[in-house]
């Protein structure tokens, strides 16, 4: 007990107390803007789906240009349905950049598969189908081209997170920058 009325000691604990709290302050607010900032991702807001939403409207319009594909071309079909498996993995791992890089994957496949089904004679109802699988697609992505989610971040991060002390006190937190959708 005496050790702790030496000055020396009183000034080391005084110095761990203040940096143990300041650490544990930045994870607390910090980490909970980062956080919000990247939830945005997955939570749709007034006005606004998010782009973990419209990847689902993808994900349905793919199944279902699948479904008229497997018809005609199973080799395309396989290469649609492995494009919209990759996607689903990513969703389900919750993996921003994964499922940006697997989504770029999926539009590919995509546009592949309509191509192929071009020089096939389908019939009304499956021409129409298509036309709609396609235009769902193409719509979701648009909105995902047009989310604001990406300026959110960079705001997020230029505003705050890359701001001193912020950006030395969140590495020393351990909070993470929160992830684009490239």
């Amino acid at each position: 007990m005496s050790g702790f009325k030496k000055p020396a000691v009183a000034l080391a604990l005084t110095l761990v107390l203040i940096c143990g709290s300041t650490l544990l302050n930045t994870n607390i607010r910090l980490g909970e803007k980062a956080r919000a900032v990247e939830d945005s991702f997955y939570t749709s807001v007034a006005g606004e789906r998010s782009i973990y939403a419209r990847l689902e409207e993808k994900l349905a319009a793919a199944n279902g240009l699948w479904s008229v594909l497997v018809n005609y071309d199973e080799d395309a079909a396989k290469e649609l349905s492995d494009a919209r498996s990759s996607l689903t993995w990513a969703c389900e791992d919750r993996d921003i950049s994964d499922m940006a890089f697997v989504n770029a994957e999926l539009s590919t496949a995509f546009s592949k598969a309509l191509k192929t089904l071009d020089t096939f004679e389908l019939t009304d109802a499956e021409r129409a189908d298509v036309e709609a699988y396609a235009s769902a697609f193409n719509g979701a992505q648009k909105m995902i081209d047009q989310s604001s989610y990406n300026s959110s971040v960079n705001e997020f991060i230029r505003g705050t997170y890359d701001k001193f002390p912020a950006d030395i006190l969140a590495q020393l937190a351990g909070i993470e920058k929160p992830e684009q959708f490239y």
